[in-house]
């Protein structure tokens, strides 16, 4: 008897907490999403926030999914938005409860006030090569800064090994996942390779004075063809005599140039004896594939430099869209070869990393347009 009592109560209290179970879910109502937003979207500057905290009736005991461009980020009902790039953003709320759900799109616009472009030159060193008549002693590079091939811009021109240009952003280009900023090529096909520098601003006084530069580890830092701490002394040549050189390992030689071995390869230098120049030396970047002696095929070595190089086209670091190689600044080693954590960049240097006279093509001399910061512009991908 007192079995059959229990079992009646427990029967007796499981319906109460059905029909109590059913009373509070036909009390429930579906959430409502209530949200003021500009007719035109939010606009919110890249890298500051917008905080989001949505009116939601109806919100107890439900769910809330926040997802940017379709990827969900997150699940709490307070989110806030920070923008890495310019652009336009779909953010969608959707609140869910046991009864129903709500959902509400917010279109966000990311914009800067910063220039993705190079805003400064530092330094700006020719190295003897074949657009040495073009290139005037007081040449400071400036065509590097800013958009690249507008109005009357030209490429800059390092000419052959050695010769380099140290440049600036107005700020910091954030080290993000993925590649950060682009070297932009000049308009062409014809790979000669650069070695590429970073280095951020520590101690916020705008001047690339904070220790060594960084080098981007690229596809040939550890063959062993590239000589790290290399250094060339090029020598003015006598009357119609090609330029001379010797580097820091004992060897010596002379640029002798397929056509036009005139001493103009140092005309932009004017009473100079001897210039001197420092960096990595990559290996030979083209072969003659030619099996006629009066021939003459040049083409880029296969397999090599396929990634972290400026004014290189064939690889897989070269946007089309953007006509320039696009870098990663989590690649940065130090000078012994160290991977280095650097939060930013706000400082580059591009080297002419090829010491090599390929037949007509002259020497192998990096020809670049400019750089950017990729979270200020917008380009597709390849």
């Amino acid at each position: 008897m007192l079995k059959f009592n229990f079992l009646l109560i427990s029967l007796l209290f499981a319906g109460l907490n059905v029909f109590y179970s059913c009373s509070e879910a036909e009390k429930m109502s579906v959430p409502l999403i209530s949200f003021e937003i500009p007719a035109e979207g939010f606009k919110v500057e890249v890298g500051k926030s917008l905080p989001l905290n949505p009116i939601v009736l109806n919100g107890e005991k439900s769910s809330y999914t926040w997802e940017v461009n379709g990827e969900v980020v997150s699940s709490a009902k307070l989110y806030t938005f920070t923008p890495l790039k310019i652009g336009n953003y779909n953010l969608l709320l959707k609140v869910s409860n046991e009864v129903g759900s709500d959902n509400k799109t917010i279109k966000v616009s990311a914009f800067s006030s910063l220039s993705p472009y190079i805003t400064k030159i530092f330094d700006y060193k020719y190295a003897p090569g074949q657009h040495a008549s073009l290139i005037s002693a007081d040449c400071k590079g400036d065509d590097f800064i800013g958009q690249p091939w507008i109005g009357t811009k030209l490429y800059t021109s390092l000419g052959g090994w050695g010769g380099y240009i140290i440049a600036s952003f107005d700020h910091t280009i954030k080290n993000t996942d993925g590649a950060d900023f682009a070297l932009f090529t000049q308009p062409g096909a014809a790979s000669e390779p650069a070695v590429v520098y970073v280095m951020n601003d520590a101690n916020s006084d705008g001047i690339p004075n904070d220790g060594d530069w960084m080098e981007i580890k690229g596809s040939e830092y550890n063959n062993p063809e590239t000589i790290h701490d290399y250094q060339v002394t090029y020598y003015k040549p006598v009357g119609k005599r090609n330029v001379t050189w010797k580097d820091n390992k004992g060897t010596t030689g002379e640029l002798t140039p397929v056509y036009d071995s005139d001493s103009w390869w140092w005309s932009g230098y004017g009473n100079k004896t001897e210039v001197v120049f420092n960096g990595v030396k990559l290996p030979n970047a083209y072969r003659n594939i030619s099996t006629q002696t009066d021939s003459e095929n040049w083409i880029v070595r296969t397999g090599m430099f396929t990634s972290g190089y400026a004014e290189c086209y064939n690889n897989s670091d070269y946007n089309n869209s953007l006509k320039a190689n696009i870098l990663d600044i989590s690649s940065a080693v130090d000078k012994a070869g160290n991977k280095v954590n650097l939060s930013g960049i706000r400082f580059i240097k591009v080297q002419s990393g090829v010491f090599q006279i390929a037949g007509w093509l002259n020497e192998v001399s990096t020809e670049i347009s400019g750089a950017a910061d990729l979270s200020l512009i917008e380009y597709s991908e390849n």
